[in-house]
């Protein structure tokens, strides 16, 4: 769906060209789940592109229900990463790119059932953020702690 008709400068916009590009080299070439091989590290290299997707729906399109809800799939697919062994095998599958992607064209193009699904999650989402935000502190605790646990365990070896 292209972004035009509410706002037709968005498609010429760089930033909206650079989650494009983003959704189609993490996602399509899934290099999303190569990054999200090395633990919390990757993880939050990966989420560092969604900045492109938060920037063009608080700045570019001025909709703060948009924002949270790609966050909150941003956030997702971080704490889904940082799921010590599976996560790495979830990265793979868990298209967060390509989501927020089709939520800005959506909510740009005015498509109504986009919007009413933004404006629907919006709060969830708010509410999700909170809770994703104490998975991952939690889940990079549980990271350093192990890799401090084997770090000892090998020296102890040598």
């Amino acid at each position: 769906m292209p972004p035009h008709p509410r706002h037709p400068e968005l498609a010429r916009s760089r930033s909206y060209r650079a989650c494009k590009h983003i959704s189609r080299y993490l996602d399509d070439y899934r290099l999303d789940g190569i990054i999200g091989l090395f633990p919390v590290v990757g993880d939050t290299v990966g989420q560092s592109f969604n900045l492109a997707y938060l920037y063009v729906a608080a700045v570019k399109l001025r909709s703060w229900r948009l924002t949270l809800v790609v966050l909150c799939n941003g956030l997702k697919d971080t704490v889904i990463g940082m799921i010590p062994f599976v996560g790495a095998i979830l990265d793979f599958f868990y298209k967060d790119n390509k989501r927020n992607l089709a939520l800005i064209d959506g909510y740009a193009a005015g498509d109504p059932a986009t919007l009413r699904h933004i404006n629907r999650r919006a709060l969830t989402s708010a509410l999700l953020i909170v809770l994703l935000l104490i998975a991952a502190y939690c889940l990079a605790k549980l990271a350093w702690a192990a890799s401090t646990h084997l770090w000892h365990t090998l020296a102890a070896w040598f």
